[in-house]
């Protein structure tokens, strides 16, 4: 809504420009925060206070934001270009010292509350994939966004991975291999299993859905389907409703 952005105006005590970016934001918590001798609270706050520290000094201006200690929503002038973008999101996650994740979606001022709201949008779609910290764009995720939209295409790959339902193990593995741009190597580390296993389990995989992760067109429906069952228990709920 409207009241959205006349709150990120007032607060900042800025008046909006013609173009901005508009950033979704996910601070993790910080290790110390489960440390049961200090206090979790004051353990994010320093961190988002270092975050918007390193924010102010990086643009080099007082930048629209509403933050909290999880993350949030952030304007920048269309003058930051997007490449910049990536290492402020960098210097971020430096002075926050967890690996931040954002999007950004670049839009007119009047059209900031639904530029946040697709952004947003974007940035649950990258946390329920598990895909790695850094800046995403639309243009990164404008498939995934796209499958994620109802329709029979969309029903049809979330019944895909039914077969690994008894498999949980599988699932597993294949969320982390594709969340982990295929790296064999790291996918093993990750589920603390050997190389062979994971080439073991993919094949199982392939043979289980007919669709064979180890070759393009496979992994395509594999991934989509991934995609698609993220938001299957979204969907179920408000049909309960």
């Amino acid at each position: 809504t409207d009241a959205a952005t006349t709150t990120l105006t007032r607060e900042c005590g800025i008046e909006t420009t013609d173009t901005y970016h508009t950033l979704a934001l996910h601070i993790p918590p910080h290790p110390d925060e489960h440390n049961p001798t200090l206090n979790p609270h004051i353990i994010a706050r320093r961190n988002l206070r270092r975050l918007q520290a390193q924010l102010a000094t990086t643009t080099h201006t007082t930048p629209l934001h509403l933050l909290s200690t999880d993350g949030g929503t952030l304007l920048l002038p269309h003058t930051e270009e997007l490449d910049t973008l990536d290492e402020l999101i960098a210097a971020l996650s430096l002075a926050a010292r967890v690996p931040v994740t954002a999007t950004v979606v670049t839009t007119e001022t009047d059209a900031i509350p639904r530029a946040a709201d697709q952004a947003h949008q974007l940035l649950d779609m990258v946390t329920r994939l598990d895909l790695e910290p850094g800046l995403y764009r639309f243009d990164d995720l404008a498939l995934e966004y796209q499958l994620t939209r109802p329709g029979p295409g969309l029903d049809f790959l979330r019944a895909l991975l039914a077969p690994l339902d008894q498999h949980p193990e599988l699932l597993e593995t294949l969320r982390t291999h594709i969340a982990h741009n295929l790296n064999r190597q790291k996918t093993a580390r990750l589920l603390h299993v050997h190389t062979n296993t994971v080439d073991y389990r993919l094949k199982r995989i392939g043979s289980l859905t007919g669709f064979d992760p180890t070759h393009a067109a496979g992994l395509w429906y594999l991934r989509s389907a991934l995609v698609a069952r993220s938001y299957a228990g979204d969907r179920n709920e408000s049909r309960a409703r």
